[in-house]
């Protein structure tokens, strides 16, 4: 079940650049959620019985539909989403790749044995390990990876032997429904997968609380998740979370190759991005160079129409988030930030912006920001730096850049963070690598195969034998 087909209460989607409406989808209801439900009950036992063989062949097939499909997918990212075309481009290629890696993985599901001979008066014992399907999975997902993110959980829950209830962001919902008409044709059985459209508060609580969902995968915001943890009950929670990732950049690095890393680790989805750089740590010696360059590049990058090939910087998700990037570049700087560039909208885009402030500054430090605004700060040794950075209540990605591997391993253990990039941008990530963060910035880790660890119970098994 897509979605449901005689409901009669739609939603209109809409183009992020230019505001028209592009298609419309069902608000679900309660009842629509206790179908998906009750379709999913019928789904676990089909998954649970689904060999590894036939799980592969579902997710191989699904990466050559999608490599058919290829522009389409491109073109709707870039359409409802907030990516430019060559940005969505790179997603579509990113979710190729979490759909081929999910393929291989469920090959490679496996337990292991365990030594019971090895405890006195178990000698003759023999036994091992199995890897089960958890059961009925909710998958939550934002708007600022539509394709990608989706693929990050129904790629692995397929490849477990779950199914699967997907509720899509309300900004964009068209990218997931075709991924699951992918699925379908791909040959994944209605019953393991159904998609969700419209505001919760229309179906309740019901999606998150129902006792015969085993896991919950969420991908958003902290004020969300704690409403999620809190009605949820006894099951597993899986969650990616907000951040506010710190750059540190010490006197002996290559600063060049720092500003250039850093500006397209800020600005990438007009810095709708979760590992997106926020907060730039810069050594005193360098600061005054690093800050010229790094305005001169942000300078130079292109706003426009998403669908243009040259363009930088896309749209902003909303009229709503605009206001809530004015908002916070207003307080940083009366809190005594100093506007370098940009600080306004144009039109449904905002430009890039930066700011400069001391290390202090609670709102430029400590704040999250969905967007494209970047805090340069000065610092004099890397112990300042780190406290700095971990002064933040997030903890997703954090990245130094440095050529003493002494400091980047002074760095790798001082930091409170999910990961630690040296020498490259905190966005930095492959989807074969575990992905969360610590603190506010999330539960577990995602990445194929440790969602599909998460995503599998273990079962023992023991004989005593008669020897």
């Amino acid at each position: 079940m897509l979605i449901d087909q005689k409901n009669t209460v739609t939603l209109p989607v809409y183009n992020s650049y230019t505001g028209e409406t592009i298609g419309t989808v069902p608000q679900a209801t309660s009842e629509d959620v206790m179908q998906a439900l009750d379709l999913a009950k019928k789904g676990e036992a089909i998954g649970k019985n689904m060999p590894a063989a036939a799980r592969v062949a579902i997710l191989k097939k699904a990466v050559i539909l999608m490599e058919q499909d290829f522009d389409a997918l491109s073109n709707l990212i870039a359409t409802e989403g907030v990516k430019t075309i060559s940005q969505a481009r790179k997603e579509v290629e990113r979710a190729l790749n979490t759909m081929q890696l999910s393929a291989e993985e469920a090959a490679r599901i496996s337990g292991a044995t365990i030594p019971f001979n090895a405890v006195a008066g178990s000698e003759d014992r023999v036994g091992y390990e199995l890897k089960c399907p958890i059961g009925i999975v909710v998958a939550i997902t934002p708007f600022n990876d539509p394709l990608n993110l989706v693929c990050h959980k129904l790629g692995p829950a397929i490849a477990a032997g779950n199914p699967v209830i997907l509720k899509p962001s309300d900004y964009t919902p068209l990218i997931a429904l075709k991924f699951g008409e992918i699925l379908y044709e791909a040959g994944l059985p209605k019953e393991m997968l159904s998609i969700i459209t419209g505001a919760p508060e229309h179906f309740g609580d019901a999606l998150i609380s129902d006792e015969r969902v085993r896991l919950i995968s969420f991908t958003g915001g902290v004020a969300a998740a704690e409403a999620i943890q809190r009605k949820a009950g006894l099951k597993k929670i899986v969650m990616e979370l907000g951040s506010n990732s710190p750059v540190i950049v010490l006197s002996d690095a290559d600063v060049a190759d720092a500003v250039v890393s850093c500006v397209s680790g800020a600005f990438f989805a007009s810095g709708q991005n979760c590992v997106g750089v926020k907060r730039i740590f810069i050594d005193a010696g360098i600061f005054d160079s690093f800050v010229a360059q790094f305005t001169s590049q942000t300078a130079a990058l292109k706003i426009g129409s998403p669908l243009t090939e040259d363009v930088d910087i896309g749209p902003i998700v909303s009229q709503h988030a605009i206001a809530q990037i004015d908002s916070y570049v207003e307080e940083s700087i009366k809190n005594g930030a100093k506007l370098i560039a940009g600080g306004k909208a144009v039109g449904a885009s905002y430009v890039p912006t930066i700011l400069v402030a001391e290390c202090s500054n609670d709102i430029a430090n400590c704040k999250e920001v969905f967007g494209p605004v970047v805090t340069l700060s000065k610092v004099e040794n890397l112990e300042q730096a780190i406290t700095y950075c971990n002064k933040s209540p997030f903890g997703l990605h954090a990245a130094i850049f440095t050529n003493d591997i002494n400091n980047a391993h002074k760095a790798i253990k001082g930091l409170e963070c999910g990961g630690v990039i040296v020498n490259d941008s905190t966005d930095y990530r492959i989807d074969a690598m575990p992905f969360g963060g610590v603190k506010l910035s999330g539960i577990g880790r995602e990445g194929v195969k440790s969602t599909i660890e998460a995503m599998s119970e273990t079962k023992v098994v023991c004989f005593k034998l008669k020897l």
